[in-house]
């Protein structure tokens, strides 16, 4: 196919969709002793697109800056995604990813900016027509950035041992951890299982760092059940003496103490002094190599915390569609501490985003069949009964009692006979029974 007017995030280049591949995910199952077999459908492969691109065409040049516009591409490839490439002979392509490899080669001489290559792009999202329950998408996401973590960090581990900022980064994890476990206990009765765990990582970190990949899943491990605590507690604890989440409208204690969890996580390593590479140019080989280092704990970091609470949820109830915005909201900010990281690697930036998306779906389905909480401004004094109809449509005196049982929890209400005239109460839309 000839080259044709294109752009690959708004850089204009000469491009050629030189292939195009999707379909759908076929197993074939087979008996012992039986000819044939079924044929199973188990949802659809990505749509693939592999590109030829160049920035001049013909002696035509698509770009008056090509040097420019080759450092951009390079800085794109490099960034693995996502892209949005833009050709009139297939429209627009969003969302899309690098699958594999990519090639980009200059052409020699005086004119070495001229760029040319190819590339595959993914969706990486297929539509499963069998499709898990969102919970299972999640854990499974989970495992899979965990295992690319573990490989990651186990890559990175430098043979003479790490140094002391990256081992500086890895006692601020640990602080997280402890941080957390402060969450816990003051939103639940302290059940301190875990506390050997995370004791045990932190004062014998440099013994645990001879075998780097085996640290890295203890620290996941630990991790995951540090936070998988808040859904257990606020099941089975006793809403009596305080050890449960007490699951009202107003204290959505789970949601509070993952936002206040990814919100200590993204910010794990702030409080630590910038290190010599990142202030001083150019940076000398030593300080390249403790950057380097400190970047894998980081990744590990944020893994660590992004992977937790995104597990944790999947046993989570939630009680209002607010409590899951702002889970939600804060999540996308932990993902993208991740993601914006130098160096981090494919595999673990790849698997990240695969569990961003599982967990957005989640999150999104259990929204979906939960109330809203919401606020009404009292115009004059009142009672809570004739506050009713100015909120609510109800039909039976089941209904009636129910609702100003639940503005009286809700707001804490002492005499529900005599309300203020500007009084700010909260209430559930839909009523919950």
């Amino acid at each position: 196919m000839d080259m044709e007017r294109a752009s690959i995030n708004g850089q204009p280049v000469w491009a050629s969709m030189i292939e195009l591949s999707g379909g759908e995910r076929l197993v074939v199952r087979e008996a012992p002793g039986v000819d044939g077999g079924s044929v199973e459908t188990q949802g659809q492969l990505p749509q693939r697109f592999k590109l030829d691109f160049t920035l001049i065409q013909d002696g035509k040049w698509i770009v008056n800056d090509y040097e420019t516009a080759t450092l951009d591409l390079r800085a794109m490839l490099l960034s693995g995604g996502p892209f949005t490439v833009r050709m009139p002979t297939f429209g627009e392509l969003t969302g899309l990813w690098i699958e594999g490899t990519y090639s980009l080669t200059f052409f020699d001489g005086d004119q070495r900016g001229i760029s040319y290559g190819s590339f595959t792009l993914t969706d990486l999202e297929p539509n499963i027509i069998l499709q898990e329950s969102a919970a299972a998408q999640v854990s499974n996401a989970v495992s899979a950035l965990s295992l690319a973590s573990f490989q990651a960090f186990g890559d990175a581990a430098p043979e003479i041992g790490f140094g002391d900022a990256a081992l500086a980064d890895l006692d601020a994890l640990f602080e997280w951890m402890d941080d957390v476990q402060g969450v816990i206990a003051s939103a639940f009765q302290p059940i301190n299982d875990v506390s050997g765990a995370i004791t045990s990582l932190s004062s014998n970190v440099q013994a645990l760092l001879a075998a780097p990949q085996n640290f890295a899943y203890q620290v996941i491990g630990t991790a995951a059940s540090l936070l998988s605590l808040v859904p257990s507690l606020a099941v089975s604890g006793s809403t009596t003496d305080g050890s449960a989440a007490v699951q009202d409208p107003t204290t959505d204690k789970p949601a509070i103490v993952y936002g206040q969890a990814l919100d200590l996580g993204t910010d794990f390593d702030s409080e630590l002094p910038e290190l010599q590479g990142e202030v001083i140019d150019p940076p000398s080989e030593e300080d390249l190599a403790e950057i380097s280092e400190v970047n894998a704990v980081r990744s590990l970091a944020y893994t660590t915390v992004t992977a937790s609470v995104c597990l944790a949820i999947t046993s989570t109830n939630f009680v209002t569609v607010n409590s899951v915005v702002l889970l939600a909201e804060k999540l996308e900010t932990a993902f993208e501490a991740l993601f914006n990281l130098d160096g981090l690697d494919y595999k673990v930036y790849s698997a990240g985003r695969q569990l961003r998306a599982a967990t957005r779906a989640h999150l999104s389905s259990r929204a979906s069949a939960l109330p809203r909480l919401r606020s009404f401004t009292c115009p004059r004094d009142t009672d809570l009964m004739d506050v009713l109809p100015d909120i609510y449509r109800l039909t039976t005196i089941d209904e009636v009692q129910l609702a100003v049982d639940q503005l009286a929890a809700i707001n804490d209400v002492e005499n529900p006979a005599n309300i203020f005239k500007g009084t700010v109460l909260q209430y559930l839309d839909p009523l919950v029974s």
